[in-house]
């Protein structure tokens, strides 16, 4: 006797599209119509609270989540629903796991699958069977496409060229033409850009921002600079975060990166290497060498890597001073031991003074020149990284090359990874001489107008400053009560207080 199967009375509806960069929920929408249609044909009852949509995710990738599918597991296996549509069997499941979960969850449930290719019965070996066919089917066509567009990457990468494709990156994309684009299922007319050529004006305004991070600026106040310049080019206000980005990228130094590889790239960077590298040291040192990075600097000595308490090592603060009614002064003060305080309009003066004069002497000329920027650095950094990547593959692949000495690649790794180290810093270091250098031969007048920032750091280039507690009595400003230590041009800004003090 044949025995009859109920139709589905709670079926739901998974949808999948892989990849939807402008997050479009056109197709998946389609798939939902498709699904309701064979649903109607088939005879089968749609659950309107069950509608998975999973919009630009990838079933083939195991490291990434599918909430829809994850929610659509729970409700099988809590008995919401009685079956699955999909517009396609691959739409569902991309990997063999997948599947096994799936029936692991569906056993005994009487759970059916519909496609337009047919229909599936979760309870049958011979259904079963089929379907892990179809699921391995799937697996290899996906590895496949990996190779194909892996390959083609690589190709790109030979090229000089990165992946195609996005948003126009800032500072690059010179239009050529225009293409035809759907839009809303409309065919709409929109810009062909060749990516390798500079936008010029863009180019310019970003050079000028990471110089004026590098000079000291807080990077809020160059994000305002921006705002009032441009827009990114998706018409966006620019924010701290997308500068951030955009000096980190290496396509803006003309590199490409490739599993943590930099490599050479067909068209010219924005950033000369040097300063790009100075730019990913600026990030990646800590807020010590940037007191300030969300406000606008106010004082010249306060905060981290400023004025030093000789009493305690402390950094100074300001505070107002004058009695309740009549605050019209500031004093740099010791939050930690309260033993030490000095005028602060007095003591930025006397500081300001010592480094216009160091900023107008020979010696500090001689010094600057002596230590001329190498135009080899850039490209010596880029022979140590190759290096280290070489060895690390070694490193990585010992048991296939029993003839490499462990110990000794690892040594050498060491030592690679130190001088990698040693001249990272001496390109920072060379973006702090070329801030010295704009600021050779200034002018008092010229230091005034100078923004605080770029002050601020100058003066951490050039001096330690510890604030002792004073010796003299009466009125006038006690200079010998302010220690100002030459700072040696490879030492990061604010060292030198420390020596200072002793």
């Amino acid at each position: 006797m044949r025995t009859t199967l109920r139709l589905p009375q709670r079926a739901g509806i998974y949808c999948r599209l892989s990849y939807a960069p402008d997050g479009s929920l056109e197709k998946v929408e389609r798939q939902e119509a498709d699904c309701r249609a064979l649903a109607d044909r088939l005879g089968w009852g749609v659950s309107e609270a069950h509608i998975f949509p999973d919009n630009s995710r990838s079933a083939w990738q195991r490291n990434r989540s599918r909430p829809q599918w994850d929610r659509m597991l729970r409700c099988i296996e809590a008995g919401e629903i009685d079956a699955v549509i999909v517009y396609h069997g691959d739409r569902l499941i991309r990997q063999p796991f997948d599947l096994e979960t799936l029936i692991g969850i569906s056993d005994s449930r009487g759970m059916r699958i519909a496609s337009p290719s047919g229909t599936r019965d979760l309870d049958s070996p011979d259904d079963r069977f089929i379907l892990r066919i179809e699921a391995a089917q799937a697996c290899r066509e996906s590895d496949n496409i990996s190779r194909r567009v892996k390959r083609a990457l690589d190709a790109r990468l030979e090229a000089g060229l990165t992946q195609s494709g996005g948003h126009r990156a800032f500072g690059y994309g010179v239009q050529i033409g225009t293409r035809t684009k759907l839009v809303d299922g409309v065919e709409t007319e929109v810009p062909l850009y060749d990516m390798s050529q500079q936008v010029p004006e863009e180019a310019r305004i970003l050079l000028g921002a990471g110089e004026r991070v590098l000079a000291g600026q807080p990077q809020a106040g160059v994000v305002r600079w921006m705002n009032t310049l441009c827009t990114t080019t998706e018409g966006n206000a620019w924010q701290t975060k997308t500068l951030r980005n955009l000096f980190l990228a290496p396509r803006s130094a003309g590199l490409i990166e490739r599993d943590g590889q930099l490599h050479e790239a067909a068209w010219d960077g924005i950033f000369p290497r040097e300063m790009w590298e100075s730019l990913r040291r600026y990030y990646a040192t800590g807020a010590e060498l940037r007191p300030h990075p969300g406000r606008e600097r106010k004082y010249l000595l306060s905060g981290v890597g400023g004025a030093q308490c000789w009493n305690c090592g402390s950094w100074m603060s300001t505070k107002p001073v004058g009695g309740r009614n009549r605050k019209s002064a500031r004093i740099y003060y010791c939050d930690t031991c309260r033993k030490v305080g000095r005028n602060l309009e007095h003591t930025e003066a006397y500081v300001s003074g010592r480094a216009i004069r160091l900023l107008n002497s020979p010696e500090l000329l001689d010094e600057l020149s002596a230590r001329a920027e190498s135009p080899g650095l850039a490209d010596e950094l880029a022979d140590l990284e190759r290096r280290r990547d070489t060895v690390r593959q070694q490193i990585e692949s010992l048991a296939d090359n029993p003839e490499v000495d462990a110990a000794l690649a690892l040594v050498g790794l060491a030592s690679l990874e130190k001088k990698i180290a040693a001249t990272r810093a001496e390109i920072g270091a060379t973006a702090e001489r070329r801030l010295l250098g704009r600021m050779v031969g200034i002018t008092p007048e010229q230091w005034e107008a100078t923004p605080i920032s770029v002050r601020a750091t100058t003066v951490r280039i050039l001096f330690g400053v510890v604030i002792l507690p004073t010796q003299r009595r009466g009125p006038g400003f006690d200079t010998n009560a302010i220690r100002v230590v030459r700072a040696r041009m490879d030492t990061a800004p604010g060292q030198e207080a420390g020596k200072a003090k002793r």
